[in-house]
């Protein structure tokens, strides 16, 4: 019995403390005295269990009813939620969370009231150093509320040996930083390397030497250019390569090669004079051995005579290309009319007869040209580098010629090349163009060869280069 009297009496306790606290925060209540407690039942008493089951109904009502800030009840719980932050709360700083419906009715039990369990309050924000992340914290802090000052990352200081710089010193200028060493093998440094050696520039009157180093690279020597060979540099041979002593006493060492177009074996001195000068032999012989061009064509070979009004000690013969000879006659009477040009020759020089069997006419508007030669541009590369050689050194006015020997040449020609270079293209007074491919000789004045520089100089010439480049080219 007496057990039952101090359960009794807690349960009146607990209802008694809970009426308090709710009238204590319901405004919507009139300020009323609380009401006495009930007596106490005494054992046995059949009234208990109804007393019981009214103040269960009571604390129902009141919890029913129990709202602070009149807010909506909040959303139910997200099954998928698994924890965190959640953002279907509104965080507001209230000190109770809003009121959440109860289901009523009674409980089972008679013996003892059985109180509603109230809904699950949000958890207030409590920071929890080294269990959230910034973020996270940032996100639960209610609105309004200070932002806690954070320390600032910094990164590590590297320790050195040289003192702080004061506030009026200069700060120092950076030292350029040293380039890593160079691989072992520079793969495109040689072919720039061999690209700017190709493309040296030199001193006016000065070109870098054509011959290849031992180490596989061009020389870099400068040779000086020789006026007399400046017309040979044209815009559809292109330029004549040069070479310096010691590629050129290389070039001359062997006494032939082999043809490219039959593998027979060509002797330099069966085709080259022995007067002429070294540079010059030394390009005949490169020209001799190149490749012939894809873009080479037949054509012919053609001589003009430049005259002049007056008698000089000079004539001008023009020696040049076409593939078309009577066109080629027409166009140079239409180029500069201020001088005649007759027509002295032509190579290959079958003419066809005329109809009663004569041989045929060299005058303009009867020329009937038969043949074309093998290759006209290497074979006029080949008469233009011997021709200037002889307008350069005058070597042909030796009374001994054509049977002199390389010493006199060499002297000839540099005691006639220092005094006069006729064979350097100049402007044309009458037409203003510049007339290339001229060749400017002095005139035999005695002897068996006076008045055939033509027949007895230019002729000889271009027909042995011309047989040249038909057997071996």
């Amino acid at each position: 019995m007496a057990s039952n009297y101090a359960k009794e009496k807690a349960k009146r306790m607990a209802e008694n403390f809970l009426a308090k606290l709710v009238d204590s925060f319901d405004s919507q209540k009139e300020d009323k005295p609380p009401k006495p407690p009930p007596k106490p039942a005494e054992a046995g008493v059949s009234g208990s269990s109804d007393h019981a089951a009214s103040a269960q109904q009571d604390i129902s009502s009141v919890f029913d009813n129990l709202s602070i800030s009149n807010q909506p009840n909040p959303p139910p719980p997200n099954p998928h939620f698994v924890g965190g932050f959640n953002p279907s709360y509104s965080v507001v700083p209230t000190p109770y969370a809003p009121a959440a419906p109860s289901p009523t009715g009674t409980h089972p039990s008679s013996s003892a009231p059985n109180l509603v369990r109230p809904v699950a309050m949000p958890t207030p924000f409590v920071e929890f150093p080294g269990q959230q992340s910034l973020t996270m914290q940032m996100a639960l802090l209610p609105p309004g509320a200070p932002t806690p000052a954070t320390r600032p990352h910094s990164n590590p200081v590297i320790s050195s040996s040289k003192p702080p710089l004061s506030p009026s010193s200069k700060p120092p200028k950076p030292s350029p930083a040293k380039p890593a060493s160079p691989p072992s093998t520079p793969a495109k440094a040689s072919k720039v390397e061999s690209i700017s050696a190709a493309s040296t520039p030199g001193k006016p009157g000065q070109e870098q030497c054509a011959g290849v180093t031992k180490a596989g690279k061009r020389c870099t020597r400068m040779v000086k250019l020789r006026p007399a060979f400046a017309s040979l540099d044209s815009d559809d041979s292109g330029t004549m390569p040069r070479f310096c002593h010691q590629h050129s006493k290389e070039l001359l060492g062997p006494s032939g090669f082999y043809a490219r177009k039959n593998g027979e074996w060509v002797e330099f001195d069966a085709w080259i004079p022995s007067y002429l000068q070294p540079e010059t032999r030394v390009s005949l012989r490169v020209e001799m051995e190149r490749s012939r061009s894809s873009s080479d064509v037949h054509g012919y070979i053609y001589t003009f005579e430049i005259r002049e009004t007056t008698e000089t000690e000079t004539i001008k013969l023009k020696v040049g290309r076409a593939v078309n000879l009577v066109k080629r006659i027409d166009q140079w009477g239409k180029q500069c009319g201020s001088k005649e040009q007759v027509l002295r020759g032509f190579y290959p020089g079958s003419v066809e007869p005329d109809e009663d069997g004569g041989e045929g006419s060299l005058m303009k508007g009867r020329v009937k040209a038969g043949e074309k030669a093998a290759w006209c541009h290497r074979l006029e590369r080949l008469i233009h580098i011997e021709l200037a050689d002889l307008v350069s050194t005058y070597i042909y006015l030796d009374p001994a010629w054509p049977n002199v020997d390389e010493a006199a040449s060499t002297s000839a020609g540099e005691k006639t090349s220092n005094s006069k270079d006729s064979n350097i293209p100049r402007t044309c007074p009458d037409c203003g163009s510049i007339h290339k491919e001229i060749f400017e000789f002095q005139r035999w004045k005695r002897g068996k060869n006076k008045g055939k520089e033509w027949g007895n100089l230019v002729k000889p010439v271009v027909e042995r280069w011309g047989k040249f480049v038909e057997l071996y080219v």
